[in-house]
């Protein structure tokens, strides 16, 4: 069909905006030069007239809003209003001359845009994947700890194992490692609960025994037993008698199961336990740009069964991912922040249409009860069953104080043995840091949870300290 050079004046246009998940934006035109004999033949699709003016403001207003709606940023209207206006002007002009539109919106499904981080690619301090549209994600993961992380399960053939790393205030995850080298079902197991939370749950118990049941975290109480097994003797017994007697900072630390499901059992509730459990982030989603699956826990009614679990004797499930957003949240006052692995995403265009600004989550416990529990928590890495992989470890730096909890389960048939810690780490300048580390072994191992723990944080500060130090070079260079 040939078109006149000169484009005849219409006598109307019609415009219709079809908005799909606020996502999809089509914009249609028609115009033609009514005939003498002939009346116009009206599109049934087209519901409204407009003139061309009118169409670029609904256009704008749409767009405006999509892009709002999309970030949940109110703070963000001004700018985003900027760029949807640039796409609805294109969608104007592209309408009027019978052009085809393309305009470029931030993926809705990362995955099915073809988000991968084992795809990405460094460049100077970044990893940067090149998604198959064209667009450019830049990802939060620090290069230097993901890699490190990714050689240390390969040289010390961990069976199965996982870490994450969190920037507790504001969601950022700096490193994420999976790895499986016996079974190709137990792949991204940093994001799957496949290992049972075992005494990392106490983290929970305590916060509830504290905030919700009152329990004075400096009283002492006593216990009997429960070193690898808890009998109903041990969970029932009298608080104030007992074979021996500590404050819950002691039952963090030392990871003292009779004390913690004693405790449970006379002051907490089912319903108290499913609630905080919830609270942590247990059977409920977490967003994020890759899939998490959600954790589990779940309490019988027999009373001494909900006394185990609340001990860490099974029945609930983690992984490192929501290990160290469990570390972070204590690290964070209390507030858990959404996690998120985009930092920034560059459209096909070379635009920048999307730049992370951190959300809150939930908010998981008071302040106050966050600041004792993280207190208590560093005995764990103090004089606790995680010392040797902290404070006696050599190369571990000094300077950062490290705050955290154990955990040690296994299933008999086939052994396979779950070592855990989660927790957080703040350096002397106030740089916090929160980590979930696990391994699954076989009755021979090389090492443990703890360790996977510590050399990621040890890694990652050591990334900073070097940063640092650039930084200073080039600033007395100049």
């Amino acid at each position: 069909m040939n078109f006149p050079q000169e484009e005849p004046k219409p006598d109307f246009f019609r415009f219709a905006v079809c908005a799909a998940g606020l996502s999809c934006l089509a914009v249609a035109f028609t115009s033609f030069n009514a005939g003498a004999d002939e009346p116009p033949v009206v599109d049934e699709q087209v519901i409204e007239q407009v003139q061309v003016d009118e169409a670029k403001r609904i256009a704008e207003r749409a767009a405006a809003t999509e892009n709002v709606l999309r970030n949940l940023d109110p703070d963000g209207a001004a700018e985003a209003n900027v760029a949807a206006k640039q796409n609805a002007r294109a969608i104007a002009r592209a309408a009027y001359n019978f052009a085809p539109v393309d305009v470029e919106v931030v993926p809705r499904d990362w995955v099915e845009a073809g988000l991968d981080i084992s795809k990405a690619v460094r460049e100077g301090d970044k990893l940067v994947q090149h998604l198959p549209n064209g667009g450019k994600v830049y990802l939060t993961l620090e290069p230097d700890v993901q890699n490190r992380m990714t050689r240390v399960f390969d040289e010390y053939n961990v069976p199965h194992g996982g870490s994450a790393l969190v920037e507790p205030e504001t969601g950022r995850v700096l490193a994420l490692v999976s790895h499986s080298q016996a079974q190709p079902t137990k792949e991204k197991l940093a994001r799957r609960p496949i290992a049972p939370s075992a005494s990392v749950f106490k983290v929970v118990t305590a916060a509830a025994l504290i905030e919700s049941a009152g329990v004075d975290p400096t009283a002492s109480f006593c216990y009997s037993g429960g070193i690898r097994h808890l009998s109903e003797s041990n969970i029932k017994g009298d608080l104030s008698s007992g074979q021996r007697c500590g404050d819950l900072g002691d039952a963090l630390a030392w990871s003292i199961n009779s004390m913690i499901a004693r405790l449970a059992y006379q002051k907490l509730s089912r319903n108290d336990l499913q609630v905080w459990a919830q609270r942590f982030g247990y059977n409920s989603e977490i967003p994020f740009e890759l899939p998490v699956e959600i954790s589990k826990a779940e309490f019988g009614d027999d009373p001494y069964e909900r006394a185990r679990a609340a001990a860490g004797f099974w029945h609930t499930y983690l992984s490192p991912l929501h290990g160290a957003l469990i570390g972070a949240a204590v690290a964070n006052d209390g507030v858990m922040m959404q996690p998120t692995i985009v930092d920034k995403y560059v459209g096909p265009s070379g635009r920048t249409l999307y730049e992370f600004k951190p959300r809150t989550l939930r908010r998981v416990m008071s302040k106050k009860t966050a600041t004792v529990l993280g207190r208590m928590m560093e005995g764990t890495a103090d004089h606790g069953t995680a010392r040797k992989y902290f404070q006696n470890r050599r190369d571990f730096p000094n300077s950062i104080q490290v705050s955290g909890k154990t955990g040690t389960l296994s299933d008999k048939d086939p052994y396979l043995g779950y070592t855990w810690f989660v927790g957080f780490a703040r350096s002397a300048s106030g740089k916090k840091a929160a980590v979930g580390g696990l391994t699954c072994n076989t009755p021979i191992w090389r090492i443990k949870g703890p360790w996977v723990a510590s050399e990621t944080l040890r890694s990652y500060y050591n990334v900073l300290d070097k940063r640092e130090a650039q930084a200073k070079d080039e600033v007395a260079l100049r």
